[in-house]
């Protein structure tokens, strides 16, 4: 009975309902509407068929027109009748007209909704106050306005957001909706900056805010500035920013290297809160407390949604990094400081770290698995060793096979390592003179054997001995030694090699395969101490202590010193010069160090291997370069 009942309501609304469209106007059907239980509203307009109407008209348009100078932001907004009728509950009477003094009230009230559902944020995120300043309203007919011809009336509101210094950011953000809406809002903006001859335009939807940069340093461009002139300018802007130009994308950066492969995501809250819960006291910011409780959604949310396989094997992402930015932060290598940040123009900065299960990657399969209406498709920029760039696109129209990006090594650029140097052995000879040997025995016969001028004769036959020393020798090899350590022959070309397959061992990734090639150089009493000063050296602490990839070792001044007592034969010391490229590169922006040093190692024979053995640093300087972008 109750079921009847039920179902006989829906009849009788549904049948009110669709009488009502064809009576009364689209507005007043979804003031209607609004008043009815969600699931109930789409079976209603499901059934009457009415996407092509609303396709036409959304429930609210407005138009927003902001002149942002130095010391404040002019807003007019440009809405229709209509807007008041939906948001301020006024009410039309038994002809469906909304009288006059309703219309009065609606104008008026209006005020504190716009100041409370347009918003200007700072750069931090707080919201600037503002104020109505003045309203130009519509003719009001005296008998007031039919409800169906409401959009034939507009109002214009000017708003005013003061500045204490000219902004950098601006975050803008319209929530002219209800919940009891089925359909959003639009705002179609129109942004200009005093003193340029640029306007920036969008359409915004409720709860997606817009980021807009300026510039109040540069000189503006013309506005018969020529394509050369607008391409340097939009260069200038990629370097202020370091590549990261808008402020509501997601951004994706792939990097394959020898030992790892690293998938860098930065989303904006405002896109990561659609997709994952947050909870937060504060509607407009997210506290630290309130963090690690969106970084743990965050691993749940990747580790499922975004595998890989390497080298045929799948691979768990570790999460080097999940940081909260505001707008002021360019540079997102840098780790960030732990402060709140707004929901409407923070970002999150996630890096999955995917190790190689052997030495090195030859093969990557990395998927994207899920995809949301905020985030319908991901424009990934690929960076793979040595130097190859490109373009790959995760997108929820492709098949679920063209949402894997595939990738495969060149055989011929496959990185190596050190190899070890084997000691040369050499057997010592025995150097005999023999007719000095002969002329000594024959001295020697004759002062035993012969009486008379035996003296003499034994004279004779030492100086023949001695004048024939150098001539006629034969060499063997040495009875009672082994063969032994060989000296070096070339002993920069020998050192260079160790050396730089020492710094070669830490593209390894894993601190047991950097020991394991290191040993090929070196020996194991300076093995950890020079594992530990390598690693140092190469790391940028302006980048959150990131570790250099080194990519290039060259030399200076050398020469080889006295061995000294305590330096194992053949080895020898050696004075050198060199000066090691590295880069950290993340979020397509690279960031390069030179460090030069000069030191005196010793390199001694070691169980058969060439080996350094002791390195005293003499002078080391740094160098940090610009930051330069990837291109293309």
């Amino acid at each position: 009975m109750t079921c009847c009942t039920a179902f006989g309501h829906i009849s009788l609304t549904l049948h009110d309902s669709l009488r009502m469209m064809e009576t009364r106007s689209w507005t007043h059907f979804c003031r209607h509407m609004s008043m009815l239980n969600r699931p109930l509203t789409l079976l209603i307009l499901a059934s009457a068929s009415v996407s092509s109407v609303v396709a036409e008209h959304p429930i609210s348009i407005t138009e927003a027109q902001i002149f942002v100078g130095r010391n404040s932001a002019q807003m007019r907004i440009r809405l229709f009748a209509e807007d008041l009728y939906l948001f301020q509950q006024m009410e039309a009477d038994e002809f469906d007209m909304v009288p006059p003094a309703e219309l009065r009230r609606g104008l008026q009230d209006h005020r504190k909704f716009l100041l409370e559902k347009v918003t200007l944020r700072d750069a931090s995120g707080e919201a600037i106050e503002g104020q109505v300043t003045e309203i130009q309203p519509f003719e009001i007919p005296e008998q007031g306005i039919a409800v169906d011809e409401l959009m034939k009336y507009a109002a214009t509101y000017a708003l005013e957001y003061p500045f204490r210094t000219p902004p950098e950011f601006l975050t803008l953000q319209q929530d002219i909706s209800d919940e009891s809406f089925i359909f959003p809002s639009e705002m179609k903006l129109a942004l200009h900056q005093a003193g340029t001859e640029m306007t920036y335009t969008d359409v915004l939807k409720p709860g997606a805010p817009q980021t807009v940069r300026f510039d109040w340093e540069s000189a503006p461009l013309a506005e018969d500035a020529s394509e050369e002139d607008w391409e340097k300018w939009f260069d200038e802007r990629r370097e202020a920013t370091l590549g990261i130009t808008s402020y509501s994308s997601v951004y994706s950066f792939i990097y394959i290297e020898p030992a790892e492969v690293r998938h860098e995501i930065l989303i904006p809250l405002a896109t990561l809160r659609t997709i994952l819960p947050m909870e937060h006291d504060d509607p407009a910011f997210i506290s630290i407390d309130e963090q690690d409780a969106v970084r743990d959604s965050v691993r749940t949310w990747l580790t499922k949604y975004a595998p890989a396989t390497l080298n045929g094997k799948e691979i768990k992402p570790e999460f080097s990094r999940i940081d909260f930015y505001g707008l002021d932060l360019k540079d997102f290598a840098r780790q960030a400081e732990e402060r709140k940040v707004s929901l409407a123009n923070g970002r999150v900065g996630v890096i999955l770290k995917y190790s190689a299960p052997e030495y090195p990657v030859k093969t990557v399969q990395l998927a994207w698995k899920k995809y949301y209406s905020s985030m319908s498709k991901i424009q990934s920029v690929v960076v793979a060793w040595p130097n190859e760039m490109s373009r790959f696109e995760f997108s929820r129209f492709n098949e679920e096979q063209d949402n894997v990006f595939t990738w495969e090594a060149d055989s011929d650029t496959l990185p190596t390592a050190g190899t070890t140097i084997p000691v040369a052995t050499e057997q010592p000879k025995l150097d005999i003179p023999v007719l000095s040997i002969a002329g000594a025995i024959a001295g020697a016969i004759a002062l035993v054997m012969l009486r008379a001028h035996r003296a003499r004769t034994c004279l004779a036959a030492l100086v023949i001995a001695a004048t024939v020393y150098p001539f006629f020798r034969v060499e063997l090899n040495h009875p009672f030694s082994g063969p032994v350590p060989a000296a070096v022959a070339d002993e920069n070309r020998m050192f260079e090699q160790l050396h730089g397959g020492a710094y070669r061992a830490l593209d390894f990734g894993t601190e047991s395969r950097i020991y394991e090639q290191l040993e090929n150089s070196v020996d194991g009493d300076l093995l950890e101490s020079l594992y530990l000063q390598l690693n140092e050296s190469q790391k940028l602490k302006e980048q959150g202590g990131a570790v250099a990839r080194v990519r290039d070792v060259s030399y200076g001044d050398q020469e080889k010193l006295s061995a000294g007592d305590a330096i194992e034969q053949p080895g020898f010391r050696f004075r050198s010069e060199w000066t090691v490229s590295g880069t950290v590169e993340h979020w397509g922006h690279i960031h390069e160090r030179q460090n030069q040093f000069c030191a005196v190692f010793s390199v001694e024979p070691k169980n058969g291997l060439w080996k350094i053995t002791d390195m005293q640093v003499e002078s080391q300087e740094s160098q940090i370069l610009k930051p330069r972008l990837r291109r293309f």
